[in-house]
Parts: structure tokens; sequence; C-alpha cells
């Protein structure tokens, strides 16, 4: 509802019951094919492998970091990841057989607004388009929508990426704009795309995603019987 203010001037809707939210913390969260949990060193036991299992390093060209080049590099750039005061990250396992198969962060968390964003997702070869790509976001959105009770999630990545672009739309995220000339990566200069879930848009967002994700979406042989899409209700 449109709100005024003493001097006519027009204002944003009241939020006469809001307060500042809690902080997160590094959650263990339990899907119905995946688990997220707070990253940890020997995940690179995992990860380092199928990081390899491609030739080329087209998988990190959109992100802050390059491929590791050994275990040795990989255990300690995950130890430099832990170790950062403003980001949570998280690794995706897969509960058929416990292999981390995927990272990414949760950061610029602001408990006085309510927002927070999702960060250098980084699956590997074996989590690309599964179920537990879309259901380790869904977990950790609604750990902070429904639990910690915040507002908004961003989702930042370079206009280029045309992977990452599709990947927020798919979930529900909404182009908001792009912020030019905004990140010098890897010598390049980077317009970055920005996308945003709102706390009024995440039931609906919920619903379709929980909806795609229950075990008679799918055939014998995993294949989704009905798109994310056909289930929007938003």
């Amino acid at each position: 509802m449109e709100s005024y203010n003493q001097f006519g001037q027009r204002i944003g809707p009241e939020l006469p019951e809001w307060t500042t939210r809690e902080m997160p913390e590094k959650v263990s969260l339990r899907g119905l094919y995946c688990n997220v949990i707070p990253l940890a060193i020997d995940h690179a036991e995992d990860l380092f492998p199928e990081w390899h299992s491609i030739e080329d390093e087209r998988d990190w060209t959109y992100l802050e970091g390059d491929r590791p080049k050994d275990k040795a590099a990989c255990y300690a750039w995950l130890r430099e990841l832990i170790a950062h005061k403003e980001r949570y990250y998280f690794s995706v396992q897969d509960q058929k057989d416990d292999q981390v198969k995927g990272i990414f962060y949760i950061g610029k968390v602001d408990p006085d607004n309510g927002s927070f964003d999702i960060s250098e997702i980084n699956w590997t070869p074996l989590m690309k388009r599964t179920r537990s790509s879309t259901e380790s976001l869904y977990l950790i959105l609604a750990y902070f929508f429904d639990n910690l009770k915040y507002r908004r999630c961003e989702w930042r990545t370079s206009i280029y990426n045309a992977e990452g672009t599709r990947s927020a739309e798919r979930i529900g995220f909404v182009k908001e704009g792009v912020l030019r000339d905004k990140k010098v990566r890897k010598g390049h200069s980077t317009d970055i795309a920005v996308f945003s879930i709102t706390r009024k848009e995440w039931p609906g967002i919920a619903s379709m995603i929980t909806a795609w994700l229950r075990e008679e979406n799918f055939d014998g042989l995993g294949h989704q019987l009905q798109k994310l899409s056909a289930l929007r209700r938003y």
C-alpha cells in the first residue's frame, strides 16, 4: 500500500513489525536428494578430481578464482575460503554417495535490511543439470526466507555468463538491471547483471520448486516429466 509522510511525499510501504534479522549460522540443511553443509577443507578430496574431469577451465571463466592446479593448491584454496570473514561457504553433498559435488557462498548479509546474496556457484560436471543443483539453492533460500525471515536475495553474474543467467531466471530470480563496468575480473572489465527474489515472491517460487522436486515428477530414468517453468504460478 502506498504511504505518504507528513509533507505529502510518497514513501514505501510501512513495516511496523520489522526488526533486525538474526545473522545466519553455518548450518547443515537436508533435502530429498542432497545436503547443504558447511565447506570443509577435506572436501577437496571430492572436488579436485571432478574439477579436473574435463580438460579445460571453461567452467571457471566467470568465477573469481582459477581452477587449482593440484590437490595441495586445492586444499590451500578451500582453507582460504573457509577463513573468509564476510562469506559463508557451503558445499553440496549428494545423498546417494555422500560425495561433495559443488560449492557456493552466501555474502553481503545485511540483517538490518534483511538481504543477502548467493554467489560463486561452482558445480562440478557431476552436479550440473541435476535435481541437487536446484534443491541445494532451494534449501538455502528457504533457510533465509522461512527460518530467518529475510526480505531479499540477490544473484549477480557477468552479463556474458549465459548459463548463470539461465539458472537464475529458471529458479525464479527477476532481472533488475546491469551495473556497468562494475568489476575487473581476470584482467577484463565486467558488466554485472543483478537478479533478485523478494519475500513476497518467495511463497510462489517455493511452491514451484517443491512441486518440481517431487519424486513423481521424474520417470524411472530420472528424466523430468514437467519442467520447472511449467509449474510456475506466480
